[in-house]
């Protein structure tokens, strides 16, 4: 950017402070022949009652549809600076109503006075969520309209559009075409149980036989405090461990993790039974 341009800018954004040239405002025409996207979320029982919730839902269609339309390394705003004081901007928005999915994408300049000149184009799909005793069933619908705001600098040099008229095409039809986000959390368990050993010999039998996270053991005279991981299966868990003496014994006070999937299609990964599965490890760990 030449002298030039930099004293005609300054000029403007001195003595036009806030003023902008007003986008030209287009439609862009869109494909009605896409088919409507049903996903199927499955609720989980017991400790994981809460992977599977309408906040969980949106967020992943939220995700679904944002991993599917581009800029996905600017899922907020992307950007270069191209002086002291003017940044090249560009990426995407994606936000959810009760109702659509609305995507905006922009590009243009922003000043750090706080000016900024955007080109921009807007979408949206709609949907809906039904929920059942069993599901939350989503159904996405095909974006019906697009608008473009086709803006100029602060020289009035046209801004180009962040997304021509057929890649946002090609990004909308792909929101209904790929499959659907999982939902990936991890469901909790805490408690406590007693062991006959001294706590000294409870912490050797963990670090013996579980696989002790790095930097942290945390103990002190009084309580060995740990996190370990350790498998059961395919699957990774993780506990928190306390351990401290107990009317001449132990006392170890637990919080287990395990991760957990569910798919759009009415399925998932969750063992109601596991966590179970892995507190008696645990036990069996201390008392060996």
């Amino acid at each position: 950017m030449n002298l030039k341009r930099l004293a005609v800018i300054a000029v403007i954004l001195s003595f036009v402070s806030g003023c902008k040239s007003t986008p030209d405002i287009r439609d862009i025409p869109l494909s009605l022949t896409a088919k409507n996207k049903t996903l199927e979320y499955k609720k989980l029982p017991g400790v994981a009652s809460n992977v599977v919730t309408l906040g969980t839902v949106k967020n992943a269609l939220r995700e679904h549809v944002s991993a599917h339309t581009g800029y996905t390394q600017c899922d907020i705003e992307c950007g270069k600076w191209q002086t002291a004081d003017i940044k090249s901007i560009w990426g995407k928005k994606v936000s959810l109503t009760d109702s659509e999915v609305k995507i905006t994408y922009f590009r243009g300049d922003k000043f750090r006075t706080g000016s900024t000149y955007l080109s921009k184009v807007h979408t949206a799909f709609p949907y809906q969520i039904e929920e059942t005793t069993e599901s939350f069933k989503v159904n996405l619908l095909p974006a019906m309209t697009a608008t473009a705001e086709d803006a100029s600098d602060a020289l009035f040099i046209p801004i180009s559009s962040p997304v021509s008229d057929k890649t946002l095409q090609e990004l909308l039809d792909n929101v209904l075409n790929k499959p659907g986000k999982n939902i990936d959390r991890h469901v909790y368990s805490s408690g406590s149980f007693n062991v006959e050993f001294d706590p000294a010999s409870v912490q050797t039998s963990f670090e013996r036989k579980l696989k002790q996270k790095p930097n942290e053991n945390k103990s002190n005279k009084r309580v060995y405090k740990n996190s370990f991981t350790f498998n059961s299966g395919d699957m990774v868990a993780y506990v928190d461990l306390d351990i401290f003496l107990y009317r001449g014994k132990s006392k170890v006070e637990y919080r287990l993790s395990h991760p957990v999937s569910v798919s759009p299609d009415g399925t998932s990964q969750y063992d109601e039974k596991l966590m179970g599965i892995l507190l008696e490890h645990l036990k069996s760990v201390a008392n060996s």
